[in-house]
């Protein structure tokens, strides 16, 4: 089976719009070239140096490729995802373009490899693409060795920096742990690496739930987490001392009181995927259901919002 690369290129105002816009009409993942990235000093005191080639970055604005089916996609599905795109309010139509290519299935495997490489997510953890070697730089730095697939992230979404460092600050050994829309399970690893004895991993999707057991076999924690479909926490019959959700404002929304009734006595619900817009209004939910708001950080648009199970 063929794919399609459907190449825009938009000014950064419109770039979260866009995406959403081609997730919306099926886009089976996108990947972002910055002209931005061209701009500063290059090198990461955390990661690789790398030499970035600017024929691969748009002169200016952001380039998002987006992935179809070759046997869905067709000239009125492009049509209307243009027409969607040129809706955008805060799209600058004098950098916006676009282009279409097939790309073979192999290509199509292989393509976002080229963008992912090791890089520090938080103070402690390093994210580590499985193809790659690295060496830790000294015994304090965990290591979350990732083969995202296809279908997930990389890891190096805002949203997922900051409930790393949540879990950083927040998580302890001798906490319990539900993972709800785990992904690609990088959230339940760094909990095992904090050395969490009780972890459970829940997604509705199945293929969610492949994807995240590869990974816990490659970080040896296969055993230590159990791994299971589910949906959010309405099922949810176990207690637990932390709840961790990176997924969407509007499905967070939805979860807040069930979060709170699966949490012992002081526990915590460590939450992301949250635009800015939406904050306020998670914020205020939470309050209401009983939650004390302990940490709220920022960051390119996106919060991560942490709060503490008061009793009633």
């Amino acid at each position: 089976m063929n794919w399609v690369e459907l190449s825009i290129v938009v000014n950064h105002e419109a770039q979260d719009s866009s995406t959403n816009i081609l997730e919306d009409f099926g886009s089976n993942g996108v990947v972002i070239e910055d002209s931005d990235d061209l701009k500063g000093n290059l090198k990461d005191k955390f990661g690789e140096i790398y030499e970035l080639n600017p024929k691969d970055y748009p002169e200016q604005g952001v380039r998002i490729k987006a992935y179809f089916n070759e046997l869905e996609y067709s000239d009125e599905l492009k049509d209307n995802i243009i027409n969607t795109l040129k809706t955008i309010d805060t799209l600058n139509e004098h950098v916006f373009s676009f282009s279409e290519q097939s790309l073979q299935e192999q290509d199509w495997e292989n393509e976002w490899k080229n963008y992912f490489h090791p890089f520090r997510a938080s103070k402690r953890f390093t994210i580590v693409p499985s193809w790659e070697a690295y060496d830790r730089e000294n015994n304090d730095e965990l290591c979350i060795e990732l083969d995202p697939g296809m279908a997930f992230g990389t890891g190096d979404h805002p949203t997922t920096s900051m409930c790393l460092k949540a879990i950083e600050t927040y998580v302890k050994p001798e906490h319990s742990v539900i993972d709800v829309g785990t992904g690609s399970g990088i959230l339940s690893i760094a909990c095992s690496l904090l050395d969490v004895k009780r972890i459970k991993a829940i997604d509705l999707d199945e293929l969610a739930i492949k994807v995240a057991k590869e990974n816990f076999e490659k970080n040896d924690c296969a055993d230590t987490i159990e791994t299971t479909t589910g949906n959010l926490l309405q099922d949810e019959t176990g207690q637990y001392d932390v709840v961790i959700a990176n997924i969407l404002a509007h499905i967070i929304e939805e979860m807040i009181d069930d979060a709170y009734n699966t949490l012992n006595e002081d526990g915590l619900f460590i939450t992301s995927g949250i635009i800015e817009e939406k904050s306020n209004e998670i914020i205020e939910h939470m309050k209401r259901t009983g939650f004390n708001i302990i940490s709220i950080n920022h960051d390119n648009g996106w919060v991560c919002i942490v709060g503490e199970k008061v009793s009633n």
